[in-house]
Protein backbone atom coordinates (compact mmCIF):
# COMPACT_ATOMS: atom_id res chain seq x y z
CA UNK A 1 0.00 0.00 0.00
CA UNK A 2 1.34 3.40 -1.25
CA UNK A 3 2.04 5.63 2.08
CA UNK A 4 1.41 9.33 1.73
CA UNK A 5 3.67 11.79 1.75
CA UNK A 6 3.72 14.63 4.26
CA UNK A 7 2.82 17.35 1.77
CA UNK A 8 -0.02 14.94 0.62
CA UNK A 9 -1.47 14.57 4.46
CA UNK A 10 -1.04 18.27 4.39
CA UNK A 11 -3.21 19.10 1.61
CA UNK A 12 -5.81 16.31 2.34
CA UNK A 13 -6.56 18.41 5.89
CA UNK A 14 -6.51 21.49 3.97
CA UNK A 15 -9.05 19.94 1.72
CA UNK A 16 -11.09 18.99 4.67
CA UNK A 17 -10.95 21.82 6.31
CA UNK A 18 -12.59 23.90 3.38
CA UNK A 19 -15.22 21.16 3.51
CA UNK A 20 -16.05 21.48 6.70
CA UNK A 21 -16.13 25.85 6.78
CA UNK A 22 -17.99 25.78 3.75
CA UNK A 23 -20.60 23.01 5.26
CA UNK A 24 -20.62 25.66 8.95
CA UNK A 25 -21.13 28.55 6.49
CA UNK A 26 -24.57 26.88 5.64
CA UNK A 27 -25.72 28.42 8.99
CA UNK A 28 -27.49 25.29 9.84
CA UNK A 29 -24.74 23.48 11.16
CA UNK A 30 -23.65 26.19 13.31
CA UNK A 31 -27.63 26.94 14.99
CA UNK A 32 -27.49 22.92 15.40
CA UNK A 33 -24.12 23.36 17.56
CA UNK A 34 -25.79 26.44 19.89
CA UNK A 35 -30.06 25.39 19.92
CA UNK A 36 -29.27 23.94 23.53
CA UNK A 37 -27.55 27.14 25.10
CA UNK A 38 -30.72 28.99 22.97
CA UNK A 39 -32.63 27.28 25.43
CA UNK A 40 -30.87 28.68 28.71
CA UNK A 41 -31.24 32.62 27.08
CA UNK A 42 -33.40 33.04 29.80
CA UNK A 43 -31.49 32.26 32.36
CA UNK A 44 -27.84 33.10 31.14
CA UNK A 45 -28.47 36.09 28.81
CA UNK A 46 -24.93 37.00 28.66
CA UNK A 47 -23.06 36.49 26.45
CA UNK A 48 -25.53 36.27 23.72
CA UNK A 49 -26.72 33.65 21.46
CA UNK A 50 -25.51 36.06 18.16
CA UNK A 51 -22.42 36.54 19.91
CA UNK A 52 -21.34 32.80 20.23
CA UNK A 53 -22.51 32.48 16.27
CA UNK A 54 -20.08 35.21 15.12
CA UNK A 55 -17.41 33.79 17.10
CA UNK A 56 -17.86 30.59 15.53
CA UNK A 57 -17.84 31.46 12.25
CA UNK A 58 -14.57 33.93 12.55
CA UNK A 59 -12.73 31.25 14.47
CA UNK A 60 -13.24 28.77 11.81
CA UNK A 61 -12.72 31.02 9.02
CA UNK A 62 -9.35 32.70 10.46
CA UNK A 63 -6.95 29.99 9.44
CA UNK A 64 -8.46 30.54 5.68
CA UNK A 65 -7.79 34.13 6.08
CA UNK A 66 -4.09 33.62 7.10
CA UNK A 67 -3.43 31.23 4.35
CA UNK A 68 -4.92 33.48 1.65
CA UNK A 69 -2.99 36.41 3.00
CA UNK A 70 0.11 34.11 3.02
CA UNK A 71 -0.59 32.78 -1.09
CA UNK A 72 -1.13 36.58 -1.99
CA UNK A 73 1.47 37.71 -5.05
CA UNK A 74 2.40 41.14 -5.91
CA UNK A 75 0.04 41.01 -9.01
CA UNK A 76 -2.80 40.21 -7.47
CA UNK A 77 -4.36 43.74 -6.68
CA UNK A 78 -3.36 44.75 -10.00
CA UNK A 79 -6.68 42.84 -11.40
CA UNK A 80 -9.68 45.63 -11.65
CA UNK A 81 -12.28 42.92 -10.22
CA UNK A 82 -10.26 42.62 -7.25
CA UNK A 83 -9.96 46.28 -7.00
CA UNK A 84 -13.44 47.07 -7.25
CA UNK A 85 -13.63 44.02 -4.04
CA UNK A 86 -11.76 45.24 -2.02
CA UNK A 87 -12.87 49.06 -2.15
CA UNK A 88 -16.51 47.99 -2.45
CA UNK A 89 -15.53 45.91 1.55
CA UNK A 90 -13.88 48.83 2.53
CA UNK A 91 -16.79 51.43 1.69
CA UNK A 92 -19.04 48.76 4.07
CA UNK A 93 -16.80 49.05 6.49
CA UNK A 94 -16.14 52.64 6.69
CA UNK A 95 -20.38 52.49 6.56
CA UNK A 96 -20.13 51.98 10.72
CA UNK A 97 -18.85 55.42 10.63
CA UNK A 98 -22.15 57.12 9.95
CA UNK A 99 -23.84 53.77 10.70
CA UNK A 100 -27.62 54.47 12.33
CA UNK A 101 -26.71 51.52 14.73
CA UNK A 102 -22.86 51.53 14.62
CA UNK A 103 -23.56 47.90 16.97
CA UNK A 104 -25.33 46.10 14.56
CA UNK A 105 -22.98 47.18 11.62
CA UNK A 106 -19.51 45.94 13.29
CA UNK A 107 -20.21 42.68 13.70
CA UNK A 108 -21.87 42.80 10.24
CA UNK A 109 -18.90 43.90 8.37
CA UNK A 110 -16.07 41.67 10.35
CA UNK A 111 -18.27 38.51 9.15
CA UNK A 112 -18.49 40.46 5.67
CA UNK A 113 -14.55 40.37 5.31
CA UNK A 114 -13.66 37.41 6.85
CA UNK A 115 -15.94 35.31 4.47
CA UNK A 116 -14.91 37.35 1.43
CA UNK A 117 -11.29 36.06 2.57
CA UNK A 118 -12.22 32.71 2.61
CA UNK A 119 -14.40 32.74 -0.87
CA UNK A 120 -11.19 34.44 -1.87
CA UNK A 121 -8.82 31.48 -0.29
CA UNK A 122 -11.20 29.16 -2.10
CA UNK A 123 -10.14 30.49 -5.35
CA UNK A 124 -6.38 31.14 -4.52
CA UNK A 125 -5.97 27.25 -2.97
CA UNK A 126 -7.73 24.61 -4.97
CA UNK A 127 -7.63 23.49 -8.50
CA UNK A 128 -10.68 23.63 -10.74
CA UNK A 129 -11.65 19.86 -10.11
CA UNK A 130 -10.35 20.47 -6.29
CA UNK A 131 -12.81 23.59 -6.66
CA UNK A 132 -16.40 21.82 -7.01
CA UNK A 133 -15.27 18.54 -5.01
CA UNK A 134 -15.13 20.80 -1.74
CA UNK A 135 -18.05 22.57 -2.70
CA UNK A 136 -19.92 19.31 -3.77
CA UNK A 137 -18.79 17.57 -0.65
CA UNK A 138 -19.72 20.57 1.54
CA UNK A 139 -23.35 20.28 0.62
CA UNK A 140 -23.55 16.49 0.18
CA UNK A 141 -22.89 16.92 3.86
CA UNK A 142 -25.47 19.60 4.40
CA UNK A 143 -27.96 17.01 2.12
CA UNK A 144 -26.75 14.33 3.79
CA UNK A 145 -27.58 15.21 6.97
CA UNK A 146 -30.78 16.92 6.08
CA UNK A 147 -32.43 13.57 4.79
CA UNK A 148 -30.91 11.36 7.94
CA UNK A 149 -33.15 14.43 9.74
CA UNK A 150 -36.42 14.29 7.89
CA UNK A 151 -36.25 10.56 7.66
CA UNK A 152 -35.54 10.65 11.64
CA UNK A 153 -38.34 12.66 12.49
CA UNK A 154 -35.58 15.20 14.18
CA UNK A 155 -37.20 18.39 15.62
CA UNK A 156 -38.15 20.87 13.08
CA UNK A 157 -37.09 18.64 10.01
CA UNK A 158 -40.77 18.35 8.90
CA UNK A 159 -43.65 21.26 8.93
CA UNK A 160 -46.16 18.86 9.22
CA UNK A 161 -48.58 21.95 8.68
CA UNK A 162 -47.21 22.88 5.43
CA UNK A 163 -46.24 19.37 4.19
CA UNK A 164 -42.32 20.30 3.23
CA UNK A 165 -39.15 19.71 4.55
CA UNK A 166 -36.61 21.88 6.06
CA UNK A 167 -33.81 19.20 7.05
CA UNK A 168 -31.22 20.61 9.87
CA UNK A 169 -31.49 23.95 8.52
CA UNK A 170 -34.66 25.25 10.45
CA UNK A 171 -35.91 27.37 7.12
CA UNK A 172 -37.04 25.65 3.66
CA UNK A 173 -35.41 28.74 1.99
CA UNK A 174 -32.39 27.92 3.77
CA UNK A 175 -32.42 24.09 2.43
CA UNK A 176 -32.74 25.04 -0.61
CA UNK A 177 -29.95 26.82 -1.55
CA UNK A 178 -27.61 24.27 -0.53
CA UNK A 179 -29.67 21.69 -2.30
CA UNK A 180 -29.67 23.50 -5.42
CA UNK A 181 -25.34 24.82 -4.84
CA UNK A 182 -25.17 19.87 -4.92
CA UNK A 183 -27.11 20.71 -7.87
CA UNK A 184 -24.37 22.82 -9.94
CA UNK A 185 -21.73 21.50 -7.90
CA UNK A 186 -22.24 17.95 -9.09
CA UNK A 187 -23.18 19.36 -12.83
CA UNK A 188 -19.76 20.79 -12.81
CA UNK A 189 -17.53 17.80 -11.00
CA UNK A 190 -18.80 15.99 -14.03
CA UNK A 191 -17.90 18.62 -16.97
CA UNK A 192 -14.83 19.09 -15.33
CA UNK A 193 -13.93 15.05 -14.91
CA UNK A 194 -15.30 14.48 -18.84
CA UNK A 195 -12.73 17.20 -20.06
CA UNK A 196 -10.17 15.79 -17.90
CA UNK A 197 -10.40 12.09 -19.22
CA UNK A 198 -6.88 12.22 -20.62
CA UNK A 199 -5.14 12.58 -17.56
CA UNK A 200 -7.58 10.71 -15.14
CA UNK A 201 -8.01 7.26 -14.46
CA UNK A 202 -10.84 5.46 -15.61
CA UNK A 203 -11.32 4.13 -12.29
CA UNK A 204 -11.92 8.02 -10.56
CA UNK A 205 -14.14 9.14 -13.58
CA UNK A 206 -16.72 6.05 -13.18
CA UNK A 207 -16.35 6.76 -9.07
CA UNK A 208 -17.34 10.67 -9.28
CA UNK A 209 -19.98 9.97 -11.99
CA UNK A 210 -21.84 7.99 -9.33
CA UNK A 211 -21.01 10.54 -6.24
CA UNK A 212 -22.01 13.28 -8.91
CA UNK A 213 -25.21 11.69 -10.11
CA UNK A 214 -26.06 10.32 -6.34
CA UNK A 215 -25.92 13.47 -5.35
CA UNK A 216 -27.69 15.37 -7.62
CA UNK A 217 -30.79 13.03 -7.41
CA UNK A 218 -30.81 13.39 -3.11
CA UNK A 219 -30.24 17.11 -3.61
CA UNK A 220 -33.33 17.50 -6.10
CA UNK A 221 -35.62 15.22 -3.96
CA UNK A 222 -34.39 17.40 -1.21
CA UNK A 223 -35.19 20.45 -3.26
CA UNK A 224 -38.81 19.34 -4.42
CA UNK A 225 -39.77 19.13 -1.58
CA UNK A 226 -38.83 21.93 0.48
CA UNK A 227 -41.43 23.64 -1.82
CA UNK A 228 -38.87 26.75 -2.24
CA UNK A 229 -39.57 28.72 -5.40
CA UNK A 230 -36.99 31.16 -5.02
CA UNK A 231 -33.68 28.46 -6.06
CA UNK A 232 -35.26 26.96 -8.78
CA UNK A 233 -36.28 30.29 -9.76
CA UNK A 234 -32.42 31.04 -9.91
CA UNK A 235 -31.57 27.58 -11.21
CA UNK A 236 -34.18 28.38 -14.14
CA UNK A 237 -32.52 32.07 -14.22
CA UNK A 238 -28.90 30.59 -14.52
CA UNK A 239 -29.15 27.61 -16.70
CA UNK A 240 -30.31 29.82 -19.43
CA UNK A 241 -27.87 32.65 -18.85
CA UNK A 242 -25.17 29.44 -19.38
CA UNK A 243 -26.94 28.71 -22.41
CA UNK A 244 -27.21 32.03 -24.04
CA UNK A 245 -23.62 32.61 -23.16
CA UNK A 246 -22.21 29.70 -24.87
CA UNK A 247 -23.96 30.58 -27.58
CA UNK A 248 -22.85 33.50 -27.66
CA UNK A 249 -18.77 32.31 -27.43
CA UNK A 250 -19.86 29.88 -30.16
CA UNK A 251 -21.60 32.86 -32.58
CA UNK A 252 -18.05 35.95 -31.51
CA UNK A 253 -15.54 32.37 -32.57
CA UNK A 254 -17.45 32.40 -36.19
CA UNK A 255 -18.10 35.94 -36.98
CA UNK A 256 -14.68 37.89 -36.82
CA UNK A 257 -15.96 41.05 -37.22
CA UNK A 258 -17.25 40.07 -33.44
CA UNK A 259 -13.99 39.84 -32.01
CA UNK A 260 -13.78 42.87 -30.43
CA UNK A 261 -16.66 42.22 -27.99
CA UNK A 262 -16.03 38.53 -26.95
CA UNK A 263 -13.86 39.67 -23.90
CA UNK A 264 -16.93 41.15 -23.13
CA UNK A 265 -19.52 37.71 -23.78
CA UNK A 266 -19.98 36.87 -19.87
CA UNK A 267 -20.82 39.80 -18.51
CA UNK A 268 -22.90 41.45 -21.44
CA UNK A 269 -24.68 38.45 -21.07
CA UNK A 270 -25.38 38.44 -17.43
CA UNK A 271 -25.67 42.55 -17.71
CA UNK A 272 -28.88 40.49 -20.22
CA UNK A 273 -30.31 38.56 -17.82
CA UNK A 274 -30.35 40.90 -15.06
CA UNK A 275 -32.29 43.22 -16.95
CA UNK A 276 -34.81 40.28 -18.24
CA UNK A 277 -35.10 39.52 -14.48
CA UNK A 278 -35.81 42.65 -13.23
CA UNK A 279 -38.53 43.52 -15.87
CA UNK A 280 -40.34 40.32 -14.91
CA UNK A 281 -40.21 40.81 -11.09
CA UNK A 282 -41.61 44.41 -11.89
CA UNK A 283 -44.29 42.76 -14.50
CA UNK A 284 -45.43 40.09 -12.11
CA UNK A 285 -45.25 41.71 -9.04
CA UNK A 286 -47.29 44.75 -10.31
CA UNK A 287 -50.07 42.17 -12.25
CA UNK A 288 -52.76 42.43 -9.96
CA UNK A 289 -54.27 38.92 -11.12
CA UNK A 290 -51.35 37.09 -9.70
CA UNK A 291 -52.29 34.82 -7.46
CA UNK A 292 -51.48 35.16 -3.12
CA UNK A 293 -49.76 31.72 -3.45
CA UNK A 294 -46.81 33.27 -5.15
CA UNK A 295 -45.08 33.61 -1.68
CA UNK A 296 -41.46 34.28 -3.59
CA UNK A 297 -42.87 37.43 -4.96
CA UNK A 298 -46.25 38.62 -3.12
CA UNK A 299 -44.91 38.23 0.45
CA UNK A 300 -41.91 39.95 -0.36
CA UNK A 301 -43.75 42.98 -1.97
CA UNK A 302 -44.43 45.21 1.02
CA UNK A 303 -40.59 44.30 2.63
CA UNK A 304 -38.99 45.52 -0.90
CA UNK A 305 -41.31 48.57 -0.68
CA UNK A 306 -40.81 49.34 2.46
CA UNK A 307 -36.52 48.92 2.00
CA UNK A 308 -36.86 51.05 -1.22
CA UNK A 309 -37.99 53.95 0.78
CA UNK A 310 -35.47 53.69 3.17
CA UNK A 311 -32.62 53.73 0.19
CA UNK A 312 -34.88 56.87 -0.77
CA UNK A 313 -34.39 58.47 2.70
CA UNK A 314 -30.62 58.02 2.69
CA UNK A 315 -29.66 57.78 -1.30
CA UNK A 316 -26.23 58.69 -1.04
CA UNK A 317 -24.41 56.96 1.71
CA UNK A 318 -26.78 54.88 3.59
CA UNK A 319 -27.60 53.88 6.75
CA UNK A 320 -25.16 51.59 7.70
CA UNK A 321 -23.91 47.77 6.64
CA UNK A 322 -27.12 46.31 8.07
CA UNK A 323 -28.47 48.47 10.02
CA UNK A 324 -31.52 49.56 8.72
CA UNK A 325 -34.12 47.15 9.90
CA UNK A 326 -33.11 47.40 13.29
CA UNK A 327 -33.21 51.54 13.37
CA UNK A 328 -36.13 52.95 14.77
CA UNK A 329 -36.06 56.01 12.40
CA UNK A 330 -36.32 53.34 9.88
CA UNK A 331 -39.96 52.37 10.93
CA UNK A 332 -41.29 55.81 11.24
CA UNK A 333 -44.29 56.56 9.70
CA UNK A 334 -44.44 52.79 8.94
CA UNK A 335 -44.28 51.61 12.43
CA UNK A 336 -46.43 48.74 11.72
CA UNK A 337 -43.95 47.03 10.24
CA UNK A 338 -42.34 46.92 13.14
CA UNK A 339 -44.31 43.93 14.23
CA UNK A 340 -42.80 41.70 11.54
CA UNK A 341 -39.85 41.48 13.50
CA UNK A 342 -37.60 40.87 10.44
CA UNK A 343 -33.74 42.29 10.33
CA UNK A 344 -33.56 41.49 6.04
CA UNK A 345 -34.69 43.33 3.34
CA UNK A 346 -35.28 39.79 1.57
CA UNK A 347 -33.18 41.38 -1.43
CA UNK A 348 -29.64 41.34 -1.32
CA UNK A 349 -29.20 44.71 -3.86
CA UNK A 350 -31.53 47.17 -1.37
CA UNK A 351 -29.03 45.39 1.54
CA UNK A 352 -26.34 46.98 -0.19
CA UNK A 353 -28.66 50.31 -1.10
CA UNK A 354 -29.44 50.70 2.02
CA UNK A 355 -26.11 49.60 3.57
CA UNK A 356 -24.00 51.93 1.89
CA UNK A 357 -26.31 53.91 -0.25
CA UNK A 358 -25.50 54.69 -4.51
CA UNK A 359 -21.79 54.83 -3.72
CA UNK A 360 -22.14 51.16 -2.56
CA UNK A 361 -23.98 50.05 -5.45
CA UNK A 362 -21.80 51.64 -8.03
CA UNK A 363 -18.70 49.78 -6.30
CA UNK A 364 -20.89 46.48 -6.66
CA UNK A 365 -21.78 47.25 -10.39
CA UNK A 366 -18.49 47.69 -10.97
CA UNK A 367 -17.29 44.79 -9.01
CA UNK A 368 -19.06 42.40 -11.04
CA UNK A 369 -18.60 43.92 -14.67
CA UNK A 370 -14.92 43.62 -13.85
CA UNK A 371 -15.04 40.18 -12.66
CA UNK A 372 -17.66 38.65 -15.30
CA UNK A 373 -14.75 39.69 -17.69
CA UNK A 374 -12.45 37.44 -16.53
CA UNK A 375 -14.79 34.29 -17.51
CA UNK A 376 -15.16 35.35 -21.16
CA UNK A 377 -11.61 34.69 -21.18
CA UNK A 378 -11.33 31.46 -19.83
CA UNK A 379 -12.27 27.80 -21.21
CA UNK A 380 -15.39 26.94 -21.54
CA UNK A 381 -15.37 23.77 -19.34
CA UNK A 382 -13.85 26.23 -16.28
CA UNK A 383 -15.94 29.17 -17.38
CA UNK A 384 -19.30 27.61 -17.83
CA UNK A 385 -19.56 26.36 -14.21
CA UNK A 386 -18.15 29.13 -12.22
CA UNK A 387 -20.90 31.21 -14.35
CA UNK A 388 -23.64 28.50 -13.70
CA UNK A 389 -22.72 29.37 -10.15
CA UNK A 390 -22.47 32.90 -9.91
CA UNK A 391 -25.02 33.86 -11.50
CA UNK A 392 -27.56 31.43 -9.38
CA UNK A 393 -26.57 33.65 -6.63
CA UNK A 394 -27.27 36.81 -8.50
CA UNK A 395 -30.60 35.72 -9.05
CA UNK A 396 -31.23 34.06 -5.44
CA UNK A 397 -30.51 37.30 -4.20
CA UNK A 398 -33.22 39.26 -5.80
CA UNK A 399 -35.32 37.11 -3.12
CA UNK A 400 -33.24 36.85 -0.68
CA UNK A 401 -30.42 38.51 1.66
CA UNK A 402 -27.56 36.51 0.00
CA UNK A 403 -24.88 39.15 0.24
CA UNK A 404 -24.01 38.90 3.98
CA UNK A 405 -20.72 37.92 5.60
CA UNK A 406 -20.98 34.31 7.15
CA UNK A 407 -22.86 32.78 4.70
CA UNK A 408 -21.85 30.39 2.39
CA UNK A 409 -23.50 31.84 -0.95
CA UNK A 410 -21.35 34.86 -0.47
CA UNK A 411 -18.37 33.02 -0.22
CA UNK A 412 -19.15 31.09 -3.20
CA UNK A 413 -19.73 34.33 -5.61
CA UNK A 414 -16.72 35.79 -4.61
CA UNK A 415 -15.00 32.34 -5.34
CA UNK A 416 -16.46 31.78 -8.66
CA UNK A 417 -16.16 35.44 -9.97
CA UNK A 418 -12.07 35.39 -8.62
CA UNK A 419 -10.07 35.71 -11.78
CA UNK A 420 -7.38 33.35 -10.88
CA UNK A 421 -7.37 29.79 -10.55
CA UNK A 422 -4.08 28.22 -8.60
CA UNK A 423 -2.89 25.34 -10.57
CA UNK A 424 -3.36 22.12 -8.71
CA UNK A 425 0.53 21.24 -9.09
CA UNK A 426 1.94 24.48 -7.67
CA UNK A 427 -0.61 24.54 -4.93
CA UNK A 428 1.10 21.48 -3.60
CA UNK A 429 4.64 22.43 -4.46
CA UNK A 430 4.46 25.75 -2.86
CA UNK A 431 1.83 25.59 -0.06
CA UNK A 432 1.63 21.87 1.07
CA UNK A 433 3.61 23.27 3.92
Amino acid sequence: MKRWSSAQLLRAAEFSYAVVVLFALTQGPIYRLWSNSALEIDRLPNPSVPHAYLATFVALQLPAMALWIRRLNHGWLRDRGNQALVIFTAWMAASVVWSTYARQSLPEVVSLVMTTSFGLYLAASFSTRQFWAVIASAMAAGVGLSWLAVMRLWDGAVNFQQDYWVGIYYNRNSLAPVTAVAIIAAVALVVVMLSRTRRSSQTMVVITLIAAVTLAVYAAIELWNSESQTSPLAMLVSTCTVAVFLLARFIFSKASWLARIRPYSATLVVLAAGVVLFCALQFVAGFGGVSSEVATLNSRRNLWSLSWSGVLEKPLLGWGWMAAWWTDEFFVDRSWWATWGSGWSHNGYHDVLLGGGAVAGVLFFVYLWFATRSLSKDAIQSAAPRLLLAVFVLAAATQESFFIGSHFVWALLVASLAPTRADSGLVEQKHAG
